[in-house]
């Protein structure tokens, strides 16, 4: 059952814990409801393989590469690591939210002397919306939706990164990651995207006839769309008018699930000719727009559903929040590992970024004293004659 002073003042129980009605003799109350569950099972279990399967063999294929760079191997062990306990800590309170609200359903559903020693999870299932319920539980309340509403932005980063990043070293399955996020959890498919990034070494330039240009008309136009159809909903979210109308509340929660996936699976099933490649340049500047737009609207947000908070139960309630519900904390975790891994990327990524700028710096300082010196040179690759400037 919900701790007390979960919620907002005035709230009620669920209508849907009030107005039970027995099953029906005869009813199959257990098939359908069993293959909706199990199938979610499978697909968060198929598409975590999936994505492994290929992060060991682009592991295996580059241990083997004797031109491709390695990463550096505390790295790769580092992100393991994060989505590892990621994915224990966000599911370990996954299944005790499960079993909280079997028992629930079950409390209320005693009126009408259900043994409580046999397992009805058939009817449990059948009567229960877990997805609405788990997302009305991490919603509701100031304090809650202080952790929950970040969700949505690091959801829209994982998405940006993919598409400013992945693509470009050849990423072709970031639907995979986007949906294993929204089905499992963000920061579990935030490391196993940044695994992914940092074993697919970018590609040397080719020679291409085709001239790429800088278009307004592009994947981009539709990454836009995604930005505001994330914010806009994490913004309304936070009125209590959606907290208590549940027929407004889906739908407007629905809107960023499925802007999320659209660009990824455009990917996947969309011509290539309507997804046509812009210039680097104009891409990086595009997307800077983008990144500023979703952190600058994620820090309103943020300021927002604080001062709601603290107003509501100060400091300490949202602290409490974490730990009220199991639903709660198995967000309020993805939030916490998404912080940790980004800090993670930034700090470990910077580092090399920075190294290798410094060794750019000194190879190009080193050929200008070499020239200045005399020292000779081949005049190409293939011969011996050598040649002074």
């Amino acid at each position: 059952m919900a701790p007390p002073n979960f919620g907002p003042p005035d709230y009620s129980i669920p209508q849907r814990y009030m107005n039970r009605t027995p099953p029906p003799e005869g009813a199959d109350t257990n098939t359908r409801a069993y293959l909706i569950f199990f199938s979610y099972m499978l697909t968060c279990f198929g598409i975590s393989v999936f994505i492994i399967q290929r992060i060991l063999k682009k592991n295996a294929v580059l241990q083997k590469s004797t031109t491709a760079s390695q990463p550096p191997s505390q790295h790769v062990w580092l992100f393991s690591a994060l989505a590892a306990g990621s994915l224990l800590t966000t599911w370990s309170f996954m299944v005790r939210y499960f079993n909280m609200s079997y028992k629930t359903w079950l409390m209320w559903r005693s009126y009408y002397e259900l043994d409580p020693h046999h397992r009805h999870w058939g009817l449990w299932l059948k009567e229960t919306s877990l997805f609405r319920e788990a997302w009305e539980l991490v919603v509701v309340g100031n304090a809650r939706y202080w952790w929950s509403h970040q969700i949505f932005f690091f959801a829209l980063g994982l998405g940006l990164y993919m598409e400013q990043k992945g693509i470009r070293r050849g990423v072709k399955y970031s639907w995979a990651f986007m949906l294993l996020g929204q089905i499992v959890a963000i920061s579990f498919a935030t490391n196993l995207f940044l695994l992914t990034l940092l074993l697919s070494p970018p590609t040397p330039s080719q020679p291409t006839s085709r001239i790429q240009r800088s278009s307004w008309l592009g994947p981009w136009l539709v990454n836009l769309g995604s930005v505001l159809a994330t914010a806009i909903p994490a913004f309304l979210l936070a009125d209590d008018h959606y907290w208590h109308h549940s027929t407004d509340f889906l739908p407007l929660l629905l809107i960023p699930h499925v802007a999320l996936l659209v660009m990824p699976f455009a990917r996947v099933f969309a011509p290539a000719r309507l997804l046509p490649d812009n210039s680097v340049a104009f891409d990086n500047k595009v997307y800077s727009y983008m990144w500023a737009l979703t952190i600058g609207n994620a820090g309103l947000m943020t300021l927002k559903t604080t001062y709601a908070a603290v107003f509501y139960g100060g400091f300490q309630g949202i602290l409490n929040a974490l730990m009220e519900h199991p639903a709660v904390s198995s967000i309020g975790f993805d939030v916490i590992f998404c912080w940790v891994t980004w800090f993670c990327w930034y700090s470990t990524q910077g580092e090399e970024i920075r190294s290798v700028a410094r060794e750019r710096s000194d190879r190009v300082g080193d050929m200008y004293a070499d020239d200045r010196a005399g020292i000779t040179i081949k005049s190409n690759g293939l011969d011996g004659d050598v040649r002074r400037r």
